[in-house]
């Protein structure tokens, strides 16, 4: 897809795209933002873009040499192969991890307003030593995704701040840094999984940040038996829940947690470290199973069916034919998930063997073997 920007005429096409997906790369929040710095003279020497999601920000102002602050190891995919679908260079020292705090003053931080308000809280607290009065910070939002408690945040952490018309049903939010405000670094959620000794930490942008979540309450539930697995797979781990729950069952196994955001594997290692699970473990920045070359013989999934803002089931089939190449002869994959997402018919094509493990109104455990 092109994109006619007030940069230059850039193709730009959104991580696993297929050609009759009608997502894009850019959306009228991020064409709103690029129209308003377009007009910035002179040109900015340091540059910040928070949460650019399909890398249409990074590629669009490369000319700029901006840094990039984000929490998706997919959005660095993206940023990637959009940079090189125009013959453009990466830079790897330009790319921030959510969990590395960015350095010394930026004249310019650009924000894709996250989902979550408690990962905007978080991001713009750990911002603040980044900026100056001279410094311009401007959000970028779809209206509809844009509530009056995130504009108060910016207030609320950074300084004085308005908002401009909305325009495509985008919006912008410019804010002003005030030094004299004095906030707290933010805590991650700490809560104990019922029924167990388990504690779990929690950072923002994590699943069920205040509590356990439902379908992995009723998983735990429903816990298979891995006293005999030798590796056991927590894929998109989040908070490590299901990883610290197989720990206790079976000591001696090696764990491996994946997940696409960094302040997951974190919440992880930190969960991990505070149960004093003894298990060997490693923990992955990953998109789905992509890259992971070891053979398992039990991979635990909850699977997300959201990709920010968007419906997506497209990400539970990539991870379930991840786990069809990764599994092991006789390995099995355990997966629940909502009624309605109907995972069985999805697994079956992928795996001779599918069962019903267990089910309540909402949700539903499958457990998959015999890859096809």
């Amino acid at each position: 897809m092109e994109y006619d920007s007030p940069f230059g005429r850039f193709r730009l096409l959104p991580l696993h795209h297929h050609p009759k997906s009608p997502l894009q790369a850019w959306s009228a929040a991020d064409d709103l933002m690029l129209k308003e710095l377009a007009g910035i003279e002179p040109k900015p020497q340091r540059v910040l873009i928070v949460n650019d999601t399909h890398g249409a920000l990074g590629t669009c102002l490369h000319q700029w040499h901006p840094y990039s602050w984000n929490d998706s190891y997919c959005s660095k995919l993206s940023l990637q192969q959009n940079l090189r679908r125009n013959e453009m260079l990466f830079s790897p020292e330009h790319w921030l991890e959510s969990t590395e705090q960015p350095k010394d003053l930026f004249d310019v931080v650009l924000i894709k307003i996250p989902k979550t308000l408690s990962l905007l809280e978080y991001q713009l607290t750990m911002l603040r030593p980044l900026l100056s009065p001279q410094t311009r910070i401007i959000g970028t939002g779809m209206v509809k995704h844009l509530s009056k408690s995130m504009v108060q945040c910016f207030e609320k952490c950074i300084g004085p701040t308005h908002t401009s018309l909305a325009t495509r049903k985008a919006r912008l939010v410019f804010s002003q840094f005030n030094p004299a405000l004095t906030l707290a670094t933010p805590q991650p959620v700490c809560y104990r999984i019922p029924g167990s000794d388990l504690e779990i930490v929690n950072y923002p942008n994590v699943f069920s940040q205040q509590k356990l979540d439902l379908g992995t309450r009723f998983l735990l539930e429903h816990f298979p038996d891995v006293s005999d697995a030798k590796n056991i797979v927590d894929l998109g781990c989040g908070n490590g829940a299901l990883a610290c729950y197989a720990a206790r069952q079976n000591p001696n196994a090696h764990l491996s947690l994946l997940d696409d955001s960094w302040l997951a594997l974190q919440s992880a290692r930190e969960s991990i470290e505070l149960n004093k699970i003894p298990n060997p473990c490693e923990l992955i920045a990953a998109d789905g199973l992509d890259g992971f070359e070891e053979k398992a013989d039990v991979i635990l999934c909850n699977p997300p069916f959201h990709e920010g803002t968007r419906l997506d089931s497209n990400i539970a089939l990539r991870m379930f034919k991840g786990a069809k190449r990764c599994l092991n002869e006789h390995g099995k994959l355990v997966v629940v998930g909502n009624q309605h997402l109907d995972y069985h018919q999805t697994l079956s094509a992928h795996f001779k063997e599918v069962t019903l493990t267990a089910s309540n109104p909402k949700f539903v455990v499958l457990t998959a073997s015999r890859p096809r």
